[in-house]
């Protein structure tokens, strides 16, 4: 159901602020509590950059366009800058994956807050949810990594920003 609710109109009332406001609040589930609307088109960006604290830097979002893409962050990880974890505290990152469609991809991150999950849904709203209070698209398996803080995060965006680009042969779900 989260999937049509975020598609309707190609998107346009997910993530536009004043249709989304109209449009599409009032269907969402009571279980996810809205943090915050959408932003206008040029203050915008995705769950990576939310999760790495670095959504109010200006410098930062001007550079990228709003986006780090999933590509990006598993490359940290590959590299061991970012550490997965089987004993995740508040605070860390959920990572969500599609394994039987896009299994290569991370398809959603999220900060976890006290059993809850707080995530940027696309260029869509800020949510506080359950942690599979999810789009089914954002897939059914999760890992979890410790999280960092945005100074670091900060470094490693432009000791790395080479990679941080949309793979040609992969399609995105982190920008519905």
């Amino acid at each position: 159901m989260l999937d049509k609710i975020i598609l309707t109109d190609e998107g346009n009332n997910w993530w536009k602020p004043e249709l989304f406001i109209k449009n599409t609040l009032p269907l969402l589930p009571k279980e996810l509590e809205v943090l915050a609307n959408p932003l206008p088109y040029d203050e915008n960006y995705n769950c990576f950059i939310y999760a790495l604290g670095l959504h109010n830097d200006k410098e930062l979002l001007k550079e990228t366009k709003g986006f780090i893409y999933d590509a990006f962050f598993q490359k940290l990880i590959d590299l061991g800058e970012l550490h997965l974890t089987d004993e995740p505290q508040n605070g860390d990152w959920v990572l969500y994956k599609d394994m039987k469609n896009y299994p290569k991809m991370i398809t959603h991150i999220g900060t976890l807050d006290n059993g809850k999950v707080i995530s940027k849904w696309a260029w869509g709203p800020l949510i506080k949810h359950d942690l599979w209070d999810v789009p089914s698209s954002y897939g059914d398996n999760v890992q979890y990594v410790k999280a960092i803080s945005p100074e670091q995060a900060k470094i490693l965006c432009e000791k790395y920003k080479e990679f941080n680009v949309l793979p040609a042969d992969e399609k995105s779900s982190n920008i519905l």
